[in-house]
């Protein structure tokens, strides 16, 4: 896949990804920056990853939104990557995995936050684990999906 034009967003929507040791990889590779860096906005949506190993998604200079998605299955090596300048901002996503630790892992990045996740059945608190590793959650950027559906907004109209 070719990289978008600069700033263009993709959104990845309710889809399976199952059985997989390597799913979903956003950037090229660490040494790869002059080619990625601001373009890949990409948003994972309602989307159910089961028994996914790793890279659900890992994640390299780019800014990723994981939004309501399940992920389930055997115990994965880990669901969120993140890489080299890459920010991820997870948001009230499922996790059904034998430890909450499972849910992220380090590759050289520094950005997560985390809001409103579960975890078998209570608050995932990944924003905690995040900081552990050494991550900050400032993500330097907001989704901002309430400024731009929903009910209440203005459109433009007096």
């Amino acid at each position: 896949m070719t990289s978008p034009p600069s700033g263009t967003p993709i959104t990845v929507s309710d889809s399976r990804f199952e059985d997989h040791d390597k799913a979903i990889l956003i950037g090229s590779g660490d040494g790869r920056g002059d080619r990625d860096r601001g373009h890949l906005k990409v948003t994972f949506v309602r989307n159910l990853f089961s028994g996914i190993v790793q890279r659900a998604p890992r994640v390299r200079f780019g800014q990723v939104h994981v939004v309501n998605n399940v992920y389930r299955g055997r115990a994965p090596l880990y669901a969120l990557g993140v890489g080299v300048e890459s920010a991820i901002f997870s948001e009230r996503n499922v996790f059904r995995f034998p430890r909450p630790s499972q849910a992220v892992a380090v590759y050289g990045g520094e950005h997560f936050h985390a809001t409103g996740s579960w975890f078998d059945g209570r608050p995932a608190g990944l924003n905690a684990v995040a900081s552990r590793l050494g991550l900050t959650d400032d993500v330097g950027w907001d989704p901002a999906v309430l400024n731009h559906a929903g009910t209440g907004r203005s459109y433009g109209h007096p």
